[in-house]
Formats: C-alpha cells, sequence, structure tokens
C-alpha cells in the first residue's frame, strides 16, 4: 500500500502507530504501517556530522522517539539503540555555549551553522522534551531528565534571548524565539508544545519521587 515518503510524516504516524498497538496489539496492519515508517527514518551519521540528515528541520526529535518507542513496540534493541544515540547527537548539537538549549531556527541548521539560529519554535523543544522522556522510560538514565528540565527550561527563559516563551497566567505558550524577544502571538501548536513541555517536567518530577 503507498506509504508517505516524507520523514517527519512517517515519523508521527509511527507514534501513532505505537499508540495503538498498546491497546490492539493484535492489529496486524497497524505493524505494518509501523515497520515501514521506521524503515524510512535515516540513521547513520552524515558525512559531515553525527545528524543522519544534511540539515536539522522541523521536530527533529520526534524521529528520534519514533525509533525508541517502535523498537520497543517492535522488540528490536537495535532501532532502540539507533534513536537514542540519534538523541544524544540533537542534544549535542542543539545546546548552546551556556549550556541551554539553542534550537534550529526556521530555516533549519548545517554543520557550519553556529549558535544561535532564529526563529526558534517551541515545537522542537518539546519534542526534545517528549523524547527525554521516552528514553528516561526505556533506560533509567538520569542523564535523560537532565534533557526534559533543559527542554521546559527553554520555555522559562532559559534560552538564547532569555525569554519567557510561556504564559502560566492563561496556559498560552508563544509562537517563536526571536533575537530581542518573542513573537507574542500565541496559536495552538506553540501552546500545545508548551502544555506537553510542562506534562514531560511534571512526569519526570513524579517520576523521581
Amino acid at each position: 500500500k503507498p506509504r508517505t515518503p516524507h520523514v517527519r510524516s512517517a515519523a508521527f504516524a509511527a507514534l501513532g502507530a505505537c499508540d495503538l498497538l498498546r491497546v490492539r496489539p493484535e492489529a496486524d496492519p497497524v505493524r505494518v504501517l509501523l515497520s515501514d515508517c521506521l524503515d524510512l527514518i535515516p540513521r547513520r551519521p552524515g558525512p559531515h556530522w553525527n545528524w543522519p540528515e544534511p540539515r536539522l528541520r522541523y521536530a527533529n526529535a520526534t524521529l528520534c522517539e519514533a525509533l525508541i518507542v517502535g523498537g520497543i513496540t517492535l522488540r528490536q534493541p537495535v532501532t532502540v539503540r539507533h534513536g537514542l544515540a540519534m538523541l544524544q547527537t540533537l542534544l549535542e548539537l542543539e545546546t548552546g555555549t551556556r549550556g541551554w538549549l539553542s534550537l534550529t531556527g526556521t530555516a533549519g541548521r548545517g554543520p557550519d551553522d553556529p549558535h544561535p539560529l532564529w526563529d526558534q519554535q517551541p515545537i522542537e523543544a518539546a519534542a526534545i522534551a517528549q523524547a527525554c522522556l521516552r528514553a528516561f522510560e526505556v533506560t533509567g538514565d538520569l542523564s535523560w531528565v537532565h534533557g526534559v528540565r533543559r527542554a521546559w527550561g527553554w520555555f522559562i527563559g532559559e534560552n538564547d534571548s532569555r525569554t519567557m516563551m510561556y504564559d502560566s497566567a492563561v496556559g498560552a505558550g508563544y509562537d517563536g524565539l526571536e533575537p530581542h524577544g518573542r513573537n507574542s502571538n500565541c496559536g495552538a501548536e506553540s501552546t500545545l508544545a508548551a502544555l506537553s513541555a510542562l506534562q514531560c517536567a511534571i512526569s519526570i518530577t513524579a517520576v523521581r519521587r
């Protein structure tokens, strides 16, 4: 059957397939879909840096999360290891010299692009939070806890513009981090990203207790 040729669409579809298989493990067509989607996600380091694509683009950590969760679902430990290794690489690429996340901008990031880049999007931080939480659940390695905290920190001012990207009074997220502040619009995607990262941070706190 036809499948999407787009890597990020495949990654999101893989996560949806994993959710469905948790409640309907007998759904063989969904298992086939999951396998096909995981096969589309590149894993080998590129010739110029350790990320398997020429440039970082959109929702990069979702690729890692799909490999981690999909590998667990299909009982493919090699796939899980690929996802964990990619996530570690991504954290290294997306961390600035001061230790906070310095995310890929809207134009992407290549091996020769310096920090910081603009405009930084909330979905990048949220995807990192989600992937790091999954990695912690799978491995128990506390280093992934720090990844979740770093991702949530981006929303509460631990970022390149030292700007709050979450309005706790109304539960909204701002649309983009700019060189001298933020885009003041609070769109649905940005708000959902902020709330997702907050949920991940709360989950980590609960786990550690």
